[in-house]
């Protein structure tokens, strides 16, 4: 009898523990061009399991999914000539979503495939996002110099660092936190599933009134290069914000990308972006601008807290200056070379051409991620770089420089 109840009492206490660690789970997590991939666990229609990779986006409201992944999991796509024009169907959520031994509330989270845009999945080798509208249900912990992801039932984390407000709006789980750039207040969304950090054309205006000689590059490059398929990315500029201020904390040279008017209604991307947050932004800030930090995220009390605990990377933008995009083939084409003052930054590179390889490194299947960081080093290093054009393969060497 006493042997029955100690048993009891054991299986009790492991059911405890077991229930205890679904409330809190921490996975490791890789960068590939600064975007978070962790590995979770999908279930099939079937009800079996499958792994996947998770892009963890804290800048989108919707579930996103790979074909391949629909495809597996028993999702019935329409035909081809069903299809609609702008390439997302949307579909009902996956059965569940495991990250760990953590399953993950789907609940009303819009779902869609993406059938078209296939650089979505393949330029980093992942079959889905986790999204806002997912994490906002948690407590989470993003820390990057550990390279570590925490979700938490709300209440299950005590949080390090200063605490900074912010607001979420509820329908999306958008971040938008208030900062200081000198004396003006600028509105930023805290997006850790873009790439670099993003603004406005009118900060760039107010930026170089404020900072006449700043330097500027034409092209979007490394990590500010986002696919190479947004409108005219080859001609944006990128600059670095001297010093930001989000309360107690202060974000020095934060590199920034700034895209044109270039959406019909004039107000570009900033405008499509303030859809999904509380108030209008003037940009968005990604992972380049925090890296060196842990970030809480207390949905519940709409607090960040930023603890830092790794240093700055001041040479992110340290590299061969070429704009890229993948084609459907997983190869990489040219479409833009960086300038300063109007002069290109790499000689002998030309839009249009085919990147075959970086020194070692056959660039086609190769994550975005794995490519631009064989262009990166220290300036005044050099890369060699294979090219296809017109049918003809050249062979360029190519310096590195200081972008921004």
């Amino acid at each position: 009898m006493r042997r029955n109840i100690l048993l009891i009492v054991i299986c009790a206490s492991l059911v405890a523990c077991f229930r205890e660690k679904q409330n809190l789970v921490t996975v490791p997590f890789t960068l590939d061009h600064n975007r978070m991939l962790v590995d979770g666990k999908i279930q099939r229609n079937d009800s079996t399991w499958r792994k996947a990779v998770l892009w963890v986006d804290t800048g989108n409201p919707d579930l996103f999914l790979s074909p391949e992944l629909a495809n597996d999991l028993g999702i019935e796509l329409p035909t081809d000539s069903l299809l609609p024009d702008h390439g997302f169907v949307e579909v009902f959520p996956p059965k569940s979503i495991r990250l760990a031994g953590m399953e993950l509330n789907l609940d009303s989270v819009t779902c869609y495939v993406v059938v078209s845009r296939y650089w979505f999945f393949t330029a980093s080798h992942c079959d889905m996002n986790l999204p806002s509208t997912i994490l906002k249900r948690y407590d989470v912990v993003l820390d990057y110099p550990e390279r570590e992801l925490t979700l938490a039932k709300p209440g299950e984390i005590k949080f390090n660092g200063l605490p900074v407000a912010a607001d979420i709006r509820a329908e999306t789980g958008i971040i938008q936190i208030e900062a200081m750039m000198e004396e003006d207040s600028l509105s930023f969304a805290l997006d850790n599933g873009a790439s670099y950090s993003f603004g406005s054309t009118e900060l760039l205006d107010l930026l170089q009134e404020t900072e006449p000689d700043l330097p500027v590059c034409t092209g979007a490059v490394g990590c500010a290069n986002i696919w190479g398929l947004v409108p005219r990315e080859e001609s944006w500029a990128v600059v670095r914000i001297p010093k930001l201020k989000w309360g107690a904390i202060s974000l020095t040279d934060v590199g920034m990308t700034i895209p044109p008017d270039f959406t019909p209604d004039g107000k570009g991307m900033m405008n499509w972006y303030s859809q999904k947050t509380v108030h209008p932004v003037d940009g968005f800030l990604g992972p380049n601008a925090y890296n060196a930090f842990c970030l809480g995220i207390d949905y519940r009390n709409q607090l960040i807290y930023f603890y830092q605990s790794g240093e700055p990377e001041p040479n992110d933008m340290d590299l061969v200056g070429l704009t890229l995009h993948p084609e459907a083939d997983s190869s990489w084409v040219v479409i833009g070379v960086a300038r300063t003052n109007g002069k290109p930054l790499v000689e002998g590179v030309k839009a249009g051409d085919k990147l075959l390889q970086i020194d070692d490194l056959k660039t086609t299947g190769a994550t975005m991620g794995t490519v631009v960081d064989a262009l990166r080093g220290k300036p005044g290093e050099k890369r060699t770089v294979i090219l296809e054009r017109n049918g003809a393969r050249i062979s360029v060497v190519a310096k590195i420089t200081r972008i921004i």
